[in-house]
């Protein structure tokens, strides 16, 4: 039998490593699949996307905002947060921004290419124009000159200064417009390996993205198996301080 503060011991515990967890957690998913969501909404049969939204990919964003016009909301706009295809937060603006009233409703069934695939043209041709960036913006929108849905791909380095900008169509996946460095990209690609200019996200995309995810994991872990020890005298989790 447990007492009390044995189990307040294993409560304390598994608060922590919940806690931990949630460190590392993935990315916002697919763009396309807060489409999917929508349609499960009561404004599914009033609303229109007119733009889906992600800012400071690496190579993909935290969160997709999706701009509906929406005869049911306020002002006439709602604008969602997506994360995994799951809602986390929607407001309706008191009035409607005049550009997004211009804006014109994509159509769900035109929509092929998500945002892994826009990250892997844009990292592609960075690579070859040896751009090297830090991060990218997504923002995807129909073509007011022909109506169909295009990805603009907006790279950045470390400071967020804009260093290359492209578009991708959201039908076939082809470039609508060639990759168009900025002022700033030559800078960045130099600065990124001195004397070897590489282009394309910073650092091997996998490589960095394990390492990143092993060290947090590995700091959260052995934060919880200090506590651990301390509460219960002994250490079962994560790896032991370092000496």
């Amino acid at each position: 039998m447990v007492d009390d503060h044995g189990t307040m011991k294993h409560a304390t515990m598994l608060f922590l490593l919940l806690g931990a967890t949630g460190l590392y957690a993935g990315p916002a998913g697919p763009a396309f699949a807060g489409l999917r969501t929508i349609q499960s909404q009561p404004y599914a049969g009033t609303s229109k996307v007119v733009e889906i939204r992600g800012e400071r990919g690496d190579p993909q964003p935290a969160e997709w905002t999706l701009l509906l016009r929406d005869t049911s909301a306020r002002g006439g706009v709602r604008e969602l947060t997506v994360v995994n295809g799951r809602i986390t937060a929607e407001r309706t603006p008191l009035r409607a921004p005049a550009e997004v009233a211009a804006l014109v409703p994509m159509e769900s069934e035109k929509l092929k290419v998500d945002a892994d695939a826009v990250f892997r043209t844009a990292q592609r041709e960075a690579e070859r124009s040896r751009i090297g960036f830090n991060w990218i913006d997504y923002t995807l929108r129909n073509d007011p000159a022909t109506n169909a849905p295009v990805w603009t791909a907006g790279l950045y380095d470390h400071m967020g200064a804009p260093l290359a900008t492209m578009k991708i169509s959201a039908t076939g996946g082809e470039v609508v417009q060639p990759l168009q460095a900025g002022a700033n990209s030559r800078t960045l690609s130099e600065a990124t390996t001195p004397g070897r200019p590489v282009g394309g996200l910073v650092g091997d995309v996998g490589t960095a993205a394990e390492t990143a995810v092993k060290r947090t994991k590995n700091s959260a872990l052995r934060f919880v198996g200090s506590l651990q020890e301390a509460f219960v005298g002994e250490r079962t989790i994560g790896p032991k301080e370092e000496e």
